[in-house]
């Protein structure tokens, strides 16, 4: 759990001053970021993401494993090669794109290295108020769900494959305070997240360099591949400073609550230089806090 949260939270925001946030041709210059993860504080898993030109080009790993990504003519991410530590394939991720820049597709191939068959399409379908994912996969029968929008294009309502129950979202002054499990009778279910956040604005992030002037909602629809709840945070017009996951089991009255709480660092030119994150877990009131992450950021001058 701690380790998904860990490597998909905003694992490389970057904020710059408020000039460059109200002007997306502002460069950034960043150079690198690197990821740390951490038990008891002692280093369990690192990972080097690499810049170029204003794009992301190389992501390395601490067991070896790494990365490529290529961009096609609306400098978005079209291809990501995943290789193991002897350089052989484990999987490509395409993307295709709409003319406003909305992924329409995402392709999974695995390569010849991988243990696993993840072979998988997912088609979303923009339309007024919803877009439709369709997913098909390796001699599975095709799967669709909904997202619905509410009038200032925020997600509202997300069903799942089977339909035995939905997820809910609720947005306040463009943040997103409370994530929901809903039962099919409309009951909360046992699960549900929520958020808290600091006055800086998420105007900009690393993944606007991977998925352009549209990053939140293609940062959601990338999630599928892999759904990760704390990838929620993306939605939001500003940072997170905390945010909880609640687990509660009705029937025998006992509770679990993961929580990670969020610190920036700062350069004398107002870009994020360093991102802690400190996770802790109360399980039936036993409290635990034993792991933390840190994103440090380079850029060149």
């Amino acid at each position: 759990m701690k380790k998904l949260i860990a490597l998909f939270t905003v694992l490389a925001i970057v904020s710059c001053s408020n000039e460059e946030i109200t002007d997306s041709g502002i460069k950034t210059n960043l150079s690198s970021i690197r990821f740390n993860d951490y038990y008891k504080n002692s280093l369990i898993y690192s990972q080097d993401m690499q810049f170029e030109n204003e794009k992301l080009t190389t992501v390395k790993n601490s067991d070896g494993k790494h990365s490529d990504y290529t961009y096609n003519n609306q400098n978005l991410v079209s291809k990501i090669i995943d290789y193991n530590a002897s350089e052989e394939i484990l999987l490509t991720t395409s993307f295709l794109y709409s003319d406003a820049g909305k992924i329409t597709e995402i392709k999974q191939l695995s390569g010849p290295a991988n243990d696993e068959i993840l072979n998988a399409k997912f088609v979303f379908t923009h339309l007024a108020g919803k877009i439709v994912l369709t997913k098909t996969s390796e001699n599975n029968p095709a799967e669709s769900l909904e997202i619905s929008l509410n009038s200032n294009n925020e997600i509202e309502k997300r069903t799942i494959f089977s339909g035995a129950y939905f997820y809910k979202y609720d947005f306040v002054n463009g943040n997103l305070e409370k994530f929901s499990q809903v039962g099919d009778n409309g009951s909360l279910s046992e699960r549900f997240m929520s958020y808290k956040y600091t006055n800086l604005k998420n105007n900009y992030s690393y993944k606007k360099l991977l998925f352009g002037e549209e990053w939140k909602l293609n940062s959601f629809l990338n999630s599928f591949l892999n759904f990760n709840y704390s990838l929620m945070i993306d939605l939001s017009e500003n940072l997170i400073s905390e945010y909880s996951d609640t687990f509660v089991y009705q029937s025998s009255n006992y509770s679990v609550v993961y929580t990670t709480k969020a610190d920036y660092t700062f350069d004398n030119k107002e870009r994020m230089t360093k991102m802690t994150e400190n996770f802790s877990t109360n399980n039936g009131g036993k409290i635990a806090n034993d792991y933390k992450s840190e994103f440090i950021f380079s850029y060149k001058e």
